[in-house]
């Protein structure tokens, strides 16, 4: 069977991406923590093949999950189980397209709350002796996935921050983000109303994903909104660091759920259309 085929490929494209993404992860640490032989001024050249097999990683495991949901799309056309629901949503080309503009645009706005991307209109770079344009590679040091970090200044108040995992977690959480609204887009245009309770759960995943690069930074935005200034950030986000596994617990499952409920709805509108 073709869709047979299509998702043992899709499985073995994405076990390889995630390996080889916590293999370099796991060497790169190894190296270049204090026990390391490795000197943290040789480490740059393998620090950029790091970073360079984290992106190939992401997007061969990212291949890998499309292939598999393209190959349960093919075995359960037809079927009225809820996930024969879910991938009938995207037999439909918009739906894809709607999912990728949803997650660049998500990817953006976490980029800057998560900051991976930095707009700091209040710093110059150059007046600290930083020159504009230019990238700078920190190689060491840190825990498996926060090293290295990629910097590039692109004009005097704007930079991007490259920490593996923090790009990982923002393209997961955004195309889970993007996911969701393309599915809720399709309930929406068969009966042009979501279920609350599928609102809820979405909107918290969206939501507490945000913070689940940094939570640094959901300090930063809780003291913004509760208005206790820059000392009070600094405060927030002491106190919020050791829940980062909560936030990404929070999200990630909810994410994962809401399909699931928006393939309840979608299955009801559509046994109620057939009657």
């Amino acid at each position: 069977m073709a869709w047979k085929a299509g998702r043992e490929s899709g499985f073995r494209t994405l076990f390889v991406g995630a390996f080889s993404l916590a293999i370099a992860f796991i060497i790169y640490s190894s190296l270049s923590g204090t026990s390391g032989t490795v000197q943290p001024q040789d480490l740059t050249g393998m620090a950029y093949a790091t970073l360079a097999i984290t992106a190939a990683s992401m997007a061969a495991a990212t291949y890998g999950a499309y292939r598999i949901f393209r190959a349960e799309q093919a075995r359960l056309a037809g079927g009225s189980s809820l996930m024969s629901f879910v991938t009938g949503a995207f037999s439909d080309k918009r739906y894809w397209k709607m999912m990728a503009v949803s997650a660049i645009g998500y990817g953006i706005f976490f980029g800057f709350l998560s900051q991976i991307l930095v707009l700091r209109p209040d710093v110059s770079f150059s007046e600290q002796g930083i020159a504009v344009p230019s990238a700078e590679m920190i190689p060491c040091c840190g825990a498996p996935g926060y090293m290295p970090m990629f910097t590039v200044y692109f004009t005097d108040h704007f930079l991007l921050l490259v920490i593996p995992v923090n790009v990982i977690l923002a393209a997961v959480v955004s195309m889970m983000v993007g996911f969701n609204i393309a599915l809720s887009a399709y309930a929406y245009r068969l009966r042009k109303t979501v279920q609350t309770n599928m609102s809820i759960v979405g909107g918290l995943g969206a939501t507490t994903g945000l913070f689940v690069g940094c939570p640094t930074c959901a300090g930063s935005l809780l003291s913004a909104v509760l208005g206790f200034g820059v000392i009070g950030a600094g405060a927030s986000a002491s106190a919020l660091a050791p829940f980062q596994t909560l936030f990404i617990a929070a999200s990630l499952p909810a994410l994962a759920v809401a399909p699931l409920l928006l393939a309840r709805s979608i299955r009801s509108i559509s046994r109620c259309s057939v009657k």
